[in-house]
């Protein structure tokens, strides 16, 4: 997302505000940058809107997967609209500026392009969780620090092959704690590679005592993508990756 005039610069000013909600730097005094910051914070907190017509572009979720009951099931590919595409482009850009994220500008002419998919949770017209992912031939695994280590959590252990890229989760703060993260992974792991389920947690014989949801790897993830990762790895060393 992009902040105007005095945000750009950095620091605080007498006229720029951090908003500790959204994490976004705007000019207090200016009402375009005013305006920018109430429709990104919005965004964070319920979710931005999403007025396309949904019944024409739903999925039909996992049998025992709960979103069905609490909203509508989107999956945006490299067979989509280009409509959807730069909709789904333009949402992981403002997940970018909430996180802290830099930039990303080649995403928008290779995600896609690399069979990239955005699974997206809309309710009530606004979209309160998604999940980016990619294909991935390779990630490192993640070596848990003591909990007195200040500093983001590395891995410095030989490559090993991934099949899925988590490059982005997200969801609203008023629908956090409610299990749509993990349960929009699930259908990622279900689907992302036609003809083969990764949410299993079971080593399989013949597959280097792996479990299949042991290929699924996510991009520098916060600290609370990190919670996510843990509990539906199941493991904290799960992979990791830099997208």
């Amino acid at each position: 997302m992009v902040q105007l005039h005095l945000a750009n610069l950095g620091g605080s000013t007498r006229t720029t505000i951090h908003c500790k909600t959204c994490q976004m730097h705007y000019n207090k005094i200016d009402p375009n940058d005013q305006k920018l910051h109430k429709t990104h914070h919005d965004a964070m907190l319920s979710g931005p809107q999403f007025n396309l017509p949904i019944p024409t572009i739903a999925t039909r979720p996992l049998p025992s997967s709960p979103l069905s009951r609490k909203g509508d099931l989107l999956v945006i590919s490299r067979t989509s609209t280009r409509e959807l595409q730069k909709r789904a482009l333009a949402l992981l850009d403002m997940i970018d500026t909430a996180i802290g994220a830099p930039p990303n500008p080649a995403r928008a002419n290779k995600f896609f392009v690399t069979d990239g998919k955005v699974y997206i949770l809309v309710c009530s017209r606004r979209i309160v969780s998604l999940v980016a992912a990619e294909r991935l031939a390779y990630a490192r695994r993640r070596i848990p620090q003591p909990t007195t280590t200040e500093g983001v959590e590395t891995s410095r252990t030989e490559r090993e092959m991934a099949v899925i890229g988590i490059s982005r989760m997200w969801t609203c703060i008023s629908q956090r704690g409610q299990g749509i993260c993990p349960a929009l992974l699930d259908e990622c792991a279900a689907r992302f590679v036609l003809g083969v389920d990764y949410r299993s947690t079971v080593a399989a014989e013949g597959n280097g005592e792996r479990p299949m949801r042991d290929y699924v790897a996510f991009s520098t993830p916060s600290e609370s993508g990190m919670a996510v990762a843990r509990k539906w790895t199941g493991k904290e060393d799960f992979l990791v990756y830099d997208d």
